[in-house]
């Protein structure tokens, strides 16, 4: 079927009114700590009240979480843009990497904007799935 191929997800969404850095550091220590447990590796990118997020591990594993994300009252508007399989991780080195494109919430980040940019691209050599595309082409609009 699909032998050991990893399930791939993305998803848009728009952040609360209120959400602050607290909130964003609150999602991304649990996400790190679940996420190591359950084999979840990741990105989740945060622009002007804008959420883009990959997924990628054991299909169950990911929808499983995805159900969670899609009913978490800090964002609303949460819009699967795909789930595939693609061949190997994107992200495996962050069971929930970061990049934000607002300036207070640099501290978070896992990445330069320098390094993402070159990541990114280094990725879409690699795969060709849509959600890359879209994370390099945001990418261009915002960085």
């Amino acid at each position: 079927m699909n032998g050991n191929k990893i399930y791939h997800l993305s998803y848009v969404s728009t952040g609360c009114d209120g959400l602050r850095f607290e909130h964003i550091k609150e999602i991304l220590d649990v996400s790190n700590e679940n996420n190591k447990e359950t084999g979840i590796t990741g990105i989740l990118v945060y622009c002007n009240k804008h959420f883009f997020q990959i997924l990628e591990g054991d299909k169950s594993s990911v929808e499983e979480l995805f159900a969670k994300i899609a009913i978490d009252p800090r964002h609303d508007n949460v819009i699967k843009l795909q789930c595939t399989y693609v061949a190997k991780r994107q992200f495996e080195k962050w069971s929930m990497g970061f990049k934000s494109y607002n300036k207070e919430l640099k501290l978070l980040d896992n990445f330069n904007t320098e390094e993402f940019y070159c990541y990114v691209k280094d990725q879409l050599n690699d795969c060709n799935a849509v959600s890359l595309r879209i994370l390099a082409d945001f990418f261009d609009l915002n960085g």
